[in-house]
């Protein structure tokens, strides 16, 4: 017997099939990191440390080389990394304000431009190795800023806030300004793999992943373009995605396979996005399900 299957769902098996075999190849080198939950609000904000959420590239270094959050090599050049201490390290590669897109471009190269490099900074948050508090690493972390005398490798500027309102007050600033959103550390807090409360996102909204299935075509000034992309998320929930996307990304759309991160505010009963936009293509690729993650959470 003959078992007809169309073109699409030959590329989407296809797809699926490369993601397994990509996260399979990561698996051995993918960072047990720690991985902030949403803001909540209400809490003794006297506990906590925060910073600045860097729109960049997470990067662990973990003694000898740099690694992504899930667990792909980051070809830096020799120069940008010499010095660097035994110790693991972990901070973001930045190249500012509204730059990730330039991050994310001089990073995913297996051969580093130096050039390019020179406009990175390795913001360092964190040293997941050194024992002690959240306040005791930062100790560690001035101490590897210092002795590596290197000016791309800075310490992640850390202050305290009394009260939410001033916490609201400096988020909203900061996104004006162009930044992210806000972390929030538990000045106690040791560090631990997985998703805590102790380290924590505040953002004016929402992000999450999706995998584009298909196209909706394009209507009016967009006929002949994408309208829409048909995406589903980690959770198996399927909805078109349209706004947000420029028009060169209507005329050449993400492939069909690839994962993508879209901004919401809130979700509507039937468990869609509400206000979805389209964000950027995620290059990491698969993102890991929220029952994954629960898994690896101590």
């Amino acid at each position: 017997m003959h078992i007809h299957i169309s073109p699409r769902w030959r590329q989407l098996w296809l797809a699926a099939l490369l993601c397994c075999w990509a996260a399979l190849a990561q698996a051995s080198n993918k960072p047990a990191l720690w991985l902030a939950q949403k803001y909540p609000g209400g809490l003794d904000l006297q506990q906590y440390w925060v910073s600045e959420k860097y729109d960049g590239v997470r990067g662990y270094w973990d003694g000898q080389a740099l690694w992504t959050r899930q667990g792909t090599a980051i070809a830096a050049p020799a120069w940008y990394t010499a010095g660097w201490p035994a110790t693991p390290m972990e901070g973001e590669l930045w190249a500012g304000r509204g730059q990730f897109a330039r991050a994310q471009s001089i990073t995913s190269k297996a051969t580093p431009v130096d050039a390019d490099w020179q406009a990175l900074r390795f913001m360092v948050f964190d040293a997941p190795a050194t024992p002690g508090s959240f306040t005791e690493r930062l100790q560690a972390i001035a101490q590897f800023v210092a002795a590596v005398q290197q000016p791309w490798v800075q310490a992640t500027p850390q202050w305290r806030e009394t009260d939410e309102a001033r916490l609201m007050a400096q988020m909203r600033r900061m996104v004006r300004e162009g930044g992210e959103g806000l972390m929030l550390h538990k000045a106690s807090a040791i560090y631990r793999s997985g998703r805590s409360g102790d380290v924590l996102k505040l953002k004016p909204h929402e992000d999450a992943e999706a995998q584009v299935l298909g196209y909706a075509p394009g209507r009016g000034k967009y006929e002949g373009m994408t309208g829409a992309l048909l995406v589903r998320t980690v959770d198996g929930i399927d909805f078109k995605l349209g706004s947000g996307l420029s028009d060169a990304q209507r005329r050449d759309p993400p492939a069909i396979g690839s994962w993508v991160t879209y901004r919401y505010r809130g979700l509507h009963d039937s468990g869609k996005p509400r206000f979805a936009s389209f964000w950027r293509v995620r290059e990491e690729g698969m993102p890991p399900s929220p029952a994954a993650e629960l898994a690896s959470t101590p």
